[in-house]
């Protein structure tokens, strides 16, 4: 058993290591971009921990976008908006979604101080990384590749 476990491991990182490890990137400069901008919206701009979730979300989504494109799946070409552009904003907007209603809550029944908004944000986010990867991996940015492993005909 932890032959096969090992062995799947070791495929998954042969894999997609690479890919894992730009998109962790993308993800490490989305997360500083948009607590920067959150964290300044509250503070320096006086907003709301909603308005300011809203505005940080919405703005930082569209470097995510482009980066997870054009460099974690180096995808080319015209965007096509059915299968790429409404499923990566419909993430987005789950993101979102849950960072907001999580923020507000903290911001009205327990405390509004900029930093634990942004720890806030920061957990309902990650909630969502692990499954956000698979799906802009298998479905978003599919990249069709050619493979001699015999157990990937399995299925098919």
């Amino acid at each position: 058993m932890p032959e096969i476990l090992f062995g799947a491991v070791t495929r998954i990182r042969m894999q997609h290591g690479a890919k894992l490890l730009r998109f962790g990137a993308v993800s490490a400069f989305n997360v500083v971009f948009g607590q920067t901008l959150l964290f300044g919206a509250q503070t320096l701009l006086a907003w709301s921990a909603v308005v300011s979730n809203i505005f940080a979300v919405a703005v930082s989504a569209i470097p995510a976008y482009l980066l997870s494109r054009y460099w974690v799946w180096q995808k080319r070409g015209k965007n096509h908006f059915v299968r790429e552009v409404v499923p990566f904003w419909s993430l987005a907007l789950l993101g979102l979604a849950l960072s907001t209603l999580a923020v507000w809550f903290v911001e009205r029944q327990w405390n509004p101080h900029p930093l634990v908004i942004n720890l806030t944000n920061l957990v309902a986010f990650g909630v969502v990384w692990v499954s956000k990867f698979i799906i802009l991996d298998r479905v978003l940015f599919k990249h069709e590749e050619l493979t001699d492993d015999p157990l990937d005909d399995v299925g098919r």
